[in-house]
């Protein structure tokens, strides 16, 4: 490559974007929480050498992880976080690279995984019969695998994030509602579907049902992605092993997650998507009862613009919602982004998505929500889970 296409390639990479990481003059946090030194982009060679030997034309995703990486600037030179360790460019290419182009690099194939047993094929069962923006009620036993996180607060024990359901065990949710908390965090409630009531029922045509008692469980261990990065939120994932394990009944249930290689190549593009939480409303409280609203996947590249100077968006991330006031919000954090496909032959709700960050004004027009790709994390998941 000469050298007036390497600059050429540095510009486009990150000329335009604010510097995220920078800590001092020193040091700086990778976007993979490693440590580094912010020194002129020449003078780090794990990434000079990762950018001469990306794919050409360079790829979005590889464009992006540079850009990420950016520290600020020195007069014209570009700043960089450096990495301390080498290692971490090595591993960086094989997983960003995505043999060049704009395709996505494909989902890990946990098909044969040793712990893909320990999920239950009995999940994300299809029901028969306001800060989630224009949210609309679900019913009783609709989303049987929501979770909710309780915190400590000085006033009390308060709900402050979601998650869910993926085995009797194992609680799914974001990377940043269970780790560097200002407030701790108590334990996980499953089956709630109106906090305001000791007992959910509800009535249709005239006939009264109730559901079981919601379970509230201790935690065991908080296992969080090593390359979740608090600032620009990459690898926003985590699980929670809980203290004893979960009786199934009608309001509690486990979700599916993408397993195959189908639903990890999912095709979003112009489909509706489902978010569920407890977050406030349009009256700026939080939700009483469980909400979902429907709302639209937007495409990376428009996502990547709403975002260009906040954070990098990757094929590790979705992007949905932003029209029609429609969005999750405070609250949802860590809940689920979930769609009806078929799973295993059946129809069933799977969850594709983990709620993330958005905009302060959610549901703002034109500005997405972005949800952890799960696909993506499928072979991490199940590193992490054990009987």
């Amino acid at each position: 490559m000469s050298k007036l296409t390497f600059v050429t390639c540095l510009c486009l990479c990150v000329c335009f974007v604010k510097g995220q990481w920078a800590i001092d003059d020193d040091g700086c946090n990778t976007p993979f929480r490693g440590y580094g030194s912010c020194v002129g982009i020449y003078s780090c060679q794990p990434l000079v050498t990762f950018l001469r030997n990306a794919p050409r034309p360079l790829s979005r995703e590889n464009a992006d992880l540079i850009r990420s990486y950016q520290c600020g600037f020195e007069q014209t030179n570009i700043k960089v976080c450096c990495p301390s360790d080498p290692g971490e460019i090595a591993r960086l290419v094989g997983s960003s690279s995505g043999g060049g182009g704009d395709g996505d690099p494909e989902a890990p194939d946990v098909s044969s995984h040793r712990n893909l047993r320990l999920l239950p094929e009995d999940c994300g069962r299809l029901s028969t019969d306001e800060r989630i923006i224009n949210g609309n009620q679900t019913g009783l036993f609709e989303f049987p695998w929501m979770a909710l996180l309780s915190y400590r607060l000085t006033n009390g024990p308060e709900f402050r994030c979601g998650g869910s359901i993926i085995n009797n065990r194992y609680i799914l949710t974001a990377a940043h509602c269970i780790t560097e908390l200002k407030y701790p965090i108590l334990g996980v409630r499953v089956g709630e579907h109106d906090l305001r009531t000791k007992r959910d029922c509800e009535t249709v045509k005239n006939r009264t049902t109730c559901a079981p008692p919601v379970q509230d469980v201790a935690i065991e261990r908080l296992i969080v992605h090593p390359g979740y990065n608090r600032t620009s939120f990459t690898n926003d994932i985590g699980l929670i092993r809980l203290g004893s394990r979960l009786n199934f009944v009608a309001n509690i249930a486990p979700v599916c997650l993408p397993v195959t290689a189908e639903l990890a190549a999912y095709n979003f593009s112009s489909r509706q998507v489902i978010v569920t939480g407890f977050g406030a409303t349009e009256t700026g409280r939080n939700s009483p009862t469980l909400l979902k609203v429907q709302i639209p996947y937007i495409e990376r590249s428009e996502c990547r613009r709403v975002y260009q100077n906040a954070a990098p968006i990757t094929h590790k991330q979705l992007c949905a919602g932003g029209r029609n006031r429609q969005d999750s919000c405070g609250g949802d954090s860590g809940g689920p982004l979930q769609i009806a496909a078929a799973y295993l032959g059946e129809p069933k709700y799977v969850q594709q998505g983990i709620t993330s960050f958005g905009p302060r004004n959610c549901g703002a027009e034109g500005n997405p929500g972005v949800y952890t790709r799960i696909a993506y994390f499928m072979d991490w998941i199940l590193d992490n889970i054990s009987r």
